[in-house]
């Protein structure tokens, strides 16, 4: 596991550098406060390509570390390889980018950028919902929930108030990702009945 657990920590340091130093070298216009993640990998931005990449290698080191822990645990693998792959594709399809007096843009990629987003959410919340059967500790099922709980009402803060819609992307990119890390690396599991049946004897 340790292996996989450096590479998510990697990853996950590559997210905190691209969210707050990335904007520095993005278009002038750029507002950590108010443009979102998408935005920075958006096409035609400047160094969109890291952001992209960034949200590429932390979609598989969560795949090769979930792997890992929840092996036995088939039913809560799925739901985050759904999570993961739909995270995924929002780095390989790209928003518009804001200037569309210089540039024409991909509007079909646009639109599956903003589908695939809208599916991440949902995965990760189905994911912390099959998640919170296995967790054995009953704190652990309340930081699930505060992590569902965090999915849920980040975006509606995010609508409810655009011109904070970046800040509000970064607590749930930040919060969402460190639990994610957390809980497979700390968090105890119930046993798997598949492990408890015994072979009768021969």
């Amino acid at each position: 596991m340790r292996l996989y657990a450096i590479l998510y920590i990697f990853a996950y340091v590559l997210l905190l550098a691209t969210v707050f130093i990335l904007p520095l070298f993005s278009f002038d216009e750029y507002s950590i406060i108010q443009n979102t993640i998408s935005e920075l990998g958006a096409q035609q931005v400047p160094g969109n390509w890291l952001a992209n990449t960034t949200i590429i290698i932390l979609s598989l080191a969560i795949v090769l570390l979930a792997t890992k822990q929840l092996k036995l645990y088939w039913k809560q693998l799925v739901v985050i390889y759904f999570f993961c792959v739909s995270f995924l594709l929002t780095g390989v399809y790209q928003l518009a980018g804001l200037d569309t007096h210089q540039h024409i843009f991909n509007y079909t990629n646009d639109a599956l950028h903003s589908l695939f987003s809208m599916i991440t959410g949902f995965a990760f919340c189905l994911f912390c919902i099959f998640f919170v059967f296995i967790v054995e500790k009953k704190e652990h099922k309340w930081q699930t929930l505060g992590a569902f709980l965090l999915a849920l009402i980040a975006p509606l803060m995010m609508w409810q108030h655009p011109e904070f819609k970046g800040i509000y992307q970064r607590v749930l990119f930040l919060g969402s990702f460190g639990w994610l890390f957390y809980a497979l690396t700390s968090y105890q599991f119930k046993n798997n009945p598949t492990t408890l049946i015994k072979r009768t004897p021969r």
